[in-house]
């Protein structure tokens, strides 16, 4: 399988379908950041910065378009304007590749709300322009909690077949149980970002031994209480979330919640492990979003987790591309530790063309 990877970030889909044995061909990522972390990784800069720039032409011949198209344009937390914001112009983009070069399969990411922007008009928008190009498609929204992902991250995900027969043998992976939580991915004993004297104050007011006329400082009018916290927490193991809208308090036995850095005053607000009294890690960050251990940052700290909080999960790439795999007829087989796959396709069938 040959695939094409837009807005292709740090490279999320290219670690889920590589691990099914999939090959990449071309990569597309306007972020300049990203390809230096694409490049310390995969060995290669992108193809082209700009998808309004790429050729149809220039593409070799592949079998898979991939794209986590901006998602600020249909985000909650943005301002919500879908297809009036310019940066949705790139769905466009996406529509005049598949089209001039016709593609077996399509798969692409966004986030749950593009279902809802409009009252469903994006989304049906979105489906009509892929059927004019020829594509049976079918969405969901995947939550990676139930993947092996110690996260609660709610993505929508859609694909789409060239042969009809294929997009009625293909299904979402079923959503099973809970297998990680945050406990299962800590960093213990990492000591590299503790916290300044004014959070242990604030986590001293939270917990309750401290009031806030014996603070040192004026405490904003969000940071005078948490604004979330389970019943029966543990206050002094647990992590602590910035949001804007106030603090919130996460239990450490159940996925985190989704995971997203807020960037201001030059710094990222990471969220804070009570227990060591300190900042996550970067290990612990590329844990939640289901990266590897030795995936490597050789931009800024805070750079690197702006691009894992826009990342991709690749275990959720790798669970959808198996069911793909699967509907194309391929068989999967595992030998020596490795993923081979076996082009035996039904007859009617042409996944290489």
């Amino acid at each position: 399988m040959r695939f094409v990877d837009f807005c292709a970030g740090i490279g999320g889909f290219r670690l889920g379908l590589e691990e099914l044995g999939a090959e990449s061909v071309y990569s597309c990522e306007i972020d300049d950041r990203c390809e230096e972390t694409y490049r310390t990784n995969f060995g290669v800069n992108f193809d082209v910065k700009d998808i309004a720039i790429a050729k149809s032409h220039k593409l070799p011949k592949y079998d898979m378009f991939c794209a986590g198209f901006p998602c600020q344009p249909f985000s909650i937390a943005g301002k919500r304007k879908g297809f009036s914001d310019a940066r949705s112009n790139v769905f466009n983009h996406i529509i005049r590749l598949i089209r001039e070069t016709s593609p077996e399969i399509i798969f692409l990411e966004n986030v749950k709300h593009l279902l809802y922007l409009e009252k469903g008009e994006t989304i049906r928008a979105i489906l009509r322009m892929l059927n004019e190009q020829g594509y049976y498609t079918k969405y969901k929204v995947v939550n990676s909690k139930y993947f092996g992902v110690p996260q609660s991250r709610e993505r929508l995900f859609i694909v789409g077949f060239k042969s009809k027969s294929v997009y009625y043998k293909f299904s979402f992976p079923v959503e099973k149980e809970v297998t990680k939580t945050f406990a299962d991915i800590i960093d213990y004993g990492n000591t590299e970002h503790p916290l300044s004297a004014r959070w242990n104050e604030y986590i001293e007011l939270y917990s309750g031994r401290k009031s806030l006329t014996e603070m040192s400082f004026p405490v904003p009018k969000t940071r005078k209480r948490l604004e979330k916290k389970p019943a029966n927490i543990l206050l002094d193991d647990c992590v602590l979330q910035m949001r804007s809208s106030g603090i919130r308090a996460i239990p450490v036995t159940k996925p985190f919640p989704t995971f997203a850095v807020s960037i201001s005053g030059g710094g990222a607000m990471i969220p804070v492990y009570v227990r060591e009294r300190r900042h996550l890690s970067l290990l612990e960050m590329k844990r939640l979003m289901g990266f590897p251990d030795d995936f490597y940052f050789s931009v800024a700290r805070t750079h690197a987790i702006k691009q894992l909080a826009n990342a991709v999960p690749p275990p959720i790439v790798v669970k959808i591309g198996e069911k793909i795999i699967q509907a194309l007829g391929a068989r999967e087989e595992k030998f020596k530790g490795t993923h081979i796959i076996r082009n035996e396709m039904y007859q009617q069938v042409s996944f290489l063309g």
